[in-house]
């Protein structure tokens, strides 16, 4: 796999507070943000971000929430309310002179979604892709978490010591991978524990503590916004089929595809169905009615050629 050039942005929100970020690809093509999980970094998306036939095609945005990975922490006051996470959203589109991008949410990652949407005056996406998304952290709202996750969300929430969060963090590292079809490099798992690892346990409980608005992103849902749900079949954090349904209720123009043998992470043990599947969602979105091609000015790849290489199996990166 050749190697991607990163442009690396080390940028201010509104409260002062740092946020690191990076994107690869032509700023010309469709802009695609990849939002992390919890406790854990956009350095996740590293395989994502290196693939060429991604990268080609696409311009990818990744970004560390506050108090995660090369962010900085901010847990006191409002420092985790819903507005701060809009703003760190709104600092990174600036950044990158991105408009109305489509977001890739991972787990957690689709309450920030919540979170973007309800302080935003309009909707400041063009679709969503929700990976094994726990959107639902209100408890007033439908369960989305199986046991075994609300187990150790309860145990991140509840303590401060760094033995109990340690132990939990271990479990929830395997937790992501639990099922997986494809074999987990030592190396990797080992890193991915240590950015959960290096978030300060009170830090890790404000973040579980704060409260989610997913209102408006159900809203824009009802109203048409895109959306295509990817599971892992064999996820142990995610209680697919609840998540499915609810989310169903809400987004009128929605998908939903179940990987079998994928696990939380799938975009890792199921890389190739994953890159598969965006470019197909993004294609046919960059071909939708000029009011949302609007959001991708100038494209630098032909969407319809790309997805009919795709539906027919031929490799998108040949297509240049």
């Amino acid at each position: 796999m050749s190697t991607v050039t990163a442009a690396v942005k080390t940028l201010r929100s509104s409260d002062g507070t740092v946020i690191h970020a990076e994107a690869v690809g032509n700023p010309q093509n469709p802009p695609v943000v990849f939002i992390h999980e919890v406790t854990l970094c956009s350095a996740v998306f590293d395989e994502v971000f290196h693939d060429r036939r991604l990268a080609e095609h696409l311009y990818l945005v990744r970004y560390d929430l506050r108090c995660h990975g090369r962010s900085g922490t901010s847990i006191l006051q409002d420092g985790q309310h819903p507005l701060r996470h809009a703003e760190d959203f709104a600092a990174v589109l600036n950044a990158f002179g991105l408009r109305r991008p489509i977001v890739v949410a991972w787990g957690f990652g689709a309450a920030i979604v919540g979170d973007i949407c309800a302080a935003a005056s309009h909707n400041p996406i063009s679709g969503v892709v929700f990976i094994a998304p726990l959107p639902f952290l209100d408890p007033r709202l439908p369960r989305s978490a199986t046991e075994r996750m609300l187990g150790l969300t309860q145990q991140l929430r509840s303590s401060q010591d760094t033995v109990i969060t340690a132990r939990a963090k271990t479990e929830l590292i395997n937790g992501l991978f639990a099922g997986s079809t494809r074999q987990v490099p030592d190396m990797l798992r080992s890193a991915w524990l240590g950015f959960s690892i290096a978030q300060p346990p009170e830090a890790t409980q404000a973040i579980l503590a704060a409260p989610h608005d997913p209102s408006r992103l159900l809203e824009a849902g009802r109203q048409g916004l895109p959306l295509m749900l990817l599971l892992g079949g064999s996820d142990a954090l995610v209680d697919c089929p609840a998540v499915a349904s609810e989310l169903r209720r809400h987004f009128r123009n929605a998908e939903a595809h179940v990987l079998e043998g994928g696990s939380h992470a799938l975009f890792f043990d199921k890389h190739a169905e994953f890159v598969k599947l965006l470019l197909v969602f993004v294609g046919r979105l960059a071909v939708r009615p000029v009011s949302f091609r609007d959001s991708f000015p100038r494209l630098a790849f032909d969407p319809c050629k790309l997805m009919h290489a795709l539906l027919i199996g031929h490799d998108p990166h040949e297509l240049t």
